[in-house]
């Protein structure tokens, strides 16, 4: 089982994450300017023919940072694609300039070390999210968590739902509710980070996508991707501690704080609910964001 993660990076903290094609560089700051963090895709929002120009452009655009954390989505490893995006995000996560990258259709554990082995080189934490989008890799959810390298898992509901002969309707997500738990549950288990909710792809009805991101959040999702401005504030609220949250984590910490200085290993809070170090670390997320929402 991978180890958990030791201080939680600002990159960790984005709840909000707008998509932004690899193309429209005219974008980018603008998205800086309203997101947790911004993703450019150098995946499916880029035609083909465009692919290499999107690349070259990356290094006079990143250079110095969005100012926001920053990912890139790059295409399948299974794709010649592939090791041209990494060829092309590798100086920038090196720099800085980029949190890290989110790997499109990793589709087995296959998939899933031979990203591990492109970045290998680059000597630094996990930086590789991976987007499990067909039955296969929800089949292989927890093999794939398991690779050495992998910080976090997510869904591409689009392509699953394809994948699964779900259809397109947004009214019912029945039928993605075991993909969704099983990613939780292999996320945890492998001791990464809870994973992302993939985006929601109506741009207009904020009421639907708010009560969608209160499903996703109670089945243990933290955040979510945005394709267009106007959801972002609806994210950031729906994934964001609320008072009752942050309450409970600072008592959790300041008992945890005791326990050091007790040296006892075991304590519980009023309620008489357990604590232990996955609930200390969950408090100490929460203080984090709050603190990150009040700067």
């Amino acid at each position: 089982m991978a180890a958990e993660h030791g201080a939680i990076a600002d990159w960790e903290l984005a709840l909000a994450w707008l998509y932004v094609p690899a193309t429209r560089v005219d974008r980018f700051a603008k998205a800086a300017a309203s997101a947790d963090g911004v993703v450019i895709d150098l995946e499916d929002a880029v035609h083909p023919a465009e692919k290499a120009d999107a690349r070259a452009g990356l290094a006079a655009t990143l250079g110095d940072g969005l100012g926001v954390p920053t990912v890139v989505r790059v295409n399948s490893p299974s794709t010649p694609d592939f090791v041209r995006d990494i060829a092309a995000v590798t100086p920038l996560v090196l720099s800085g300039a980029v949190s890290a990258i989110r790997v499109a259709k990793v589709d087995s554990v296959a998939d899933a070390r031979r990203a591990a082995e492109a970045t290998a080189g680059w000597g630094i934490e996990r930086r590789l999210i991976v987007q499990l989008e067909t039955a296969r890799a929800i089949r292989d959810a927890h093999e794939i968590a398991a690779v050495e390298g992998v910080h976090s898992l997510m869904l591409g509901e689009a392509d699953l739902r394809a994948d699964l002969g779900l259809g397109r309707a947004l009214a019912s997500d029945d039928g993605l509710l075991l993909a969704r738990l099983t990613v939780v549950l292999a996320a945890r288990a492998a001791g990464l980070p809870s994973p992302l909710a993939s985006a929601y792809v109506n741009v207009t009805d904020m009421e639907a996508l708010a009560a969608d991101c209160a499903r996703q959040r109670e089945l243990g999702f933290r955040g979510r991707s945005c394709i267009h401005p106007r959801q972002v504030e609806v994210v950031r609220e729906a994934f964001g501690p609320q008072a009752a949250d942050v309450a409970w984590a600072q008592s959790v910490l300041e008992r945890a704080r005791g326990m050091q200085t007790s040296g006892s290993g075991v304590a519980t809070l009023a309620d008489g609910s357990f604590i232990d170090m996955p609930v200390i670390r969950q408090a100490e997320t929460i203080v984090a964001l709050a603190s990150r929402r009040t700067s």
